[in-house]
């Protein structure tokens, strides 16, 4: 007579194999749609993942019941379904920009020795949500909660630049204050340092919302290659010349990427 326990630890150990070679199946067709726009082939993900053509069949079947995957009815290739969408939203909600960025804004500070903020857009504005302070004596005043432009703020420039054109349109729409005689106030002006800034992967405020105050930002991109917020080095415009800007603007763009691929972004 059959033991009950041994029995059901069977069928355990049988359904967690067909589990893990499904999974595998999937991460294969994820791997190998990272170079084909078209779709993939059951015969190229058989070869891949080490599993019968049937097999592949069978778990990909399954898959696409739940729309983690889509056939191609004129093809018959396979891809990535919207639904794998949802599950990698629902992965990243939890995941705190202060909490998970926090390490790397005072890794920086460490490097350079001055104030970094971090902003996340707030309509056409940008709101401060945290920031770590230079140890120097002479440094820029900000606060947590401040509303700034974007359009004259190294951070908002930042966001802005990885943006769809309409939300760029809306900022331009609601005018242009000259805070210093370097504000950029013209959509062409603007235009063309979004492009620089997108081009290098990091925003110069070059003394456009206040006087005496350079900044170099970054954006933070998610999984979409949507900016979800950024964050800037600034200080006395004194302490930051044009070959600092450089060096400063190399190494946050760098941990700018570290920090985006924790948000799911890649290049």
């Amino acid at each position: 007579m059959t033991n009950p326990v041994q029995a059901k630890t069977s069928r355990d150990k049988v359904a967690s194999s067909t589990v893990l070679k499904a999974l595998h199946v999937l991460e294969t067709l994820a791997d190998l749609s990272d170079n084909s726009l078209e779709g993939v082939s059951v015969s190229k993900i058989s070869q891949h993942s080490g599993e019968s053509p049937s097999s592949v069949c069978k778990h990909l079947a399954a898959f696409q019941q739940y729309g983690l995957v889509e056939q191609d009815p004129k093809s018959a290739l396979y891809r990535i379904g919207i639904y794998a969408l949802r599950l990698s939203t629902l992965a990243l909600k939890p995941m705190s920009i202060r909490e998970t960025v926090s390490p790397y804004l005072r890794k920086i500070a460490d490097r350079v020795g001055e104030t970094i903020h971090l902003v996340i857009r707030d309509g056409l504005r940008v709101v401060y949500i945290d920031k770590v302070e230079s140890s120097k004596t002479i440094r820029m005043h900000s606060e947590i909660g401040l509303r700034n432009p974007m359009y004259c703020t190294g951070v908002g420039k930042a966001i802005l630049a990885y943006s769809p054109i309409s939300l760029v349109d809306a900022v331009v729409a609601e005018g242009f204050t000259p805070f210093t005689p370097q504000t950029l106030t013209s959509r062409g002006a603007l235009i063309d340092d979004l492009e620089h800034i997108h081009t290098r992967g990091y925003a110069i405020d070059n003394c456009e919302h206040e006087t005496e105050v350079r900044c170099v930002a970054a954006p933070i991109l998610n999984h979409l290659k949507e900016p979800i917020a950024s964050f800037s080095v600034s200080c006395p415009k004194w302490r930051l010349s044009d070959e600092r800007i450089v060096e400063i603007g190399e190494l946050i763009r760098e941990v700018s990427l570290e920090i985006s691929a924790r948000f799911g972004y890649r290049l």
